[in-house]
């Protein structure tokens, strides 16, 4: 009866497992947390098989076999914590972690780390080594700053996304009742409760993965990335060969029609816009391509790691942002980079400013053609702490009870069809990130004006910006 409790736990992390798997996909977040299913179930599936030998040979290879399992599992909670507070920063000590549970495997087939085993009224159970103290203060630092994470994450979190680490923190405190374990290793006489407390910790984050979407809306995103990407691109390579082979194949067609051969009475020039229909597609790939990259770039904002910012050059994302971006006809000819000093810099992720750039371009171009004329001018300078990016259209500009709204999601003056009203709001949450901010100023037929302000490094904002806790993903 004494290995019911283990038997039950241990099969119900294999569903655990899949259901997370076939519900939500392989991401980041799902790697730790299949460690963890992993792992308790290993243990628990060992501990039923050593509560019912009798055998002190088999307990003796249970034992250390079973504790293998065991060493591992603290670490994977804190990897599964690292994730859901998206602090990439943590790496060298989860490494290190790793590292410490990988040198204590390799002692256990010694007396180190488990000295044999006791029996007990329940069966067979690990005797505490000499080196077991130090997976005990292990076990203990993790958890505590696992709580850490969890705690800071949640002060910059709201709505579904406090309720995810809520559970998360609650999972860790009945994860933290599993190391009244440890007393029975250095001999206190009661049955081990650990499994009741694994089991509704795990149970706990399986059901806040799935029914709160811990992970869903970052899967879906990057899923759905992925499946449009590689059709785009293979479209992409067959508009460039048609191109490619189109002029050898127009030349055929003249000299068939000039010898007689083929009567083209019937042409209106259909056959001369095939290598336009070629580049028209293969504009309308790249267009798509970067929008996709920035939706799915809109998912990850929140989780971007603000130690990595570094520094890059303003004129190089503006350079990159013109070169990548899908004009039409002589939409770049309308657009003017006004002279930027190669040493102004800003401290972020160009990917990112890229992004907003690439939405302010098309805001701007579509607000000349709705107009029927105008001209777009950007510009960068250093203003203090921040690197001041505009972007000046002599468009029709907008409606002074329309601009509060501009930077709401959602919100859109366009028809319906010709944009979904998150472009303005990406930039803000984008750009409020990196630790600045963008404002808008217009005159109504006129001109509008989109003001970029990033911090430049090591300026104080940007030294503030890093030791503040990214934003929990939502």
């Amino acid at each position: 009866m004494y290995a019911i409790p283990t038997a039950f736990v241990s099969a119900m992390f294999v569903v655990f497992g899949l259901y997370v798997l076939i519900t939500q996909g392989a991401t980041r977040l799902f790697t730790p947390f299949i460690l963890m299913c992993a792992a308790t179930f290993a243990w628990q599936g060992t501990w039923t098989l050593l509560f019912q030998t009798d055998n002190p040979q088999t307990a003796e290879l249970l034992v250390r076999c079973g504790y293998l399992f065991i060493l591992f599992l603290p670490t994977t909670f804190y990897h599964f914590v690292t994730e859901v507070a998206a602090q990439r920063r943590e790496r060298p000590l989860l490494i290190a972690s790793y590292g410490l549970c990988f040198v204590l495997a390799i002692l256990l087939p010694g007396n180190e780390v488990v000295a044999g085993y006791r029996h007990f009224f329940f069966g067979y159970y690990p005797v505490a080594g000499p080196l077991h103290p130090l997976h005990v203060v292990q076990t203990v630092l993790l958890a505590g700053r696992s709580a850490q994470l969890l705690l800071a994450a949640r002060r910059n979190a709201e709505g579904h996304a406090r309720r995810r680490l809520d559970l998360c923190l609650a999972s860790l405190c009945l994860y933290s009742f599993a190391a009244a374990d440890y007393a029975v290793n250095y001999g206190a006489r009661f049955y081990p409760p650990g499994v009741l407390f694994i089991g509704l910790s795990l149970a706990l984050l399986a059901i806040t993965i799935v029914r709160y979407h811990l992970i869903h809306p970052y899967a879906v995103a990057a899923t759905i990335a992925h499946e449009i990407s590689t059709p785009l691109a293979t479209i992409g390579m067959h508009a460039d060969e048609i191109a490619s082979v189109w002029d050898h194949v127009f030349k055929g067609y003249r000299m068939a029609v000039t010898h007689g051969i083929y009567d083209d009475h019937d042409d209106s020039g259909q056959s001369e816009r095939i290598s336009q229909l070629a580049s028209a597609i293969r504009r309308e790939v790249s267009g798509t391509s970067a929008m996709v990259e920035m939706a799915l770039a809109s998912f990850t904002l929140d989780r971007l790691d603000r130690s990595r910012f570094s520094r890059h050059s303003v004129r190089q994302c503006v350079a990159s942002a013109l070169e990548r971006y899908p004009f039409n006809s002589d939409e770049r000819a309308r657009v003017t980079v006004m002279p930027i000093d190669p040493a102004l810099a800003f401290s972020g992720s160009d990917t990112v400013v890229v992004f907003v750039l690439f939405n302010l371009l098309k805001n701007a171009l579509h607000a000349i053609s709705v107009g029927g004329d105008g001209q777009i001018t950007i510009s960068a300078v250093q203003d203090r702490d921040f690197c001041v990016l505009q972007f000046r259209d002599t468009g029709p500009g907008i409606a002074r009870d329309v601009l509060p709204y501009i930077f709401d999601a959602f919100f859109t003056t366009k028809r319906h069809g010709s944009g979904a009203g998150m472009g303005l709001a990406f930039c803000r949450r984008a750009t409020e990130l990196l630790g600045g901010s963008i404002d808008c100023s217009s005159i109504q037929g006129a001109h509008t004006t989109f003001t970029v302000r990033l911090p430049v490094p090591d300026s104080p904002a940007d030294r503030a910006l890093r030791k503040t806790p990214a934003r929990a993903p939502h």
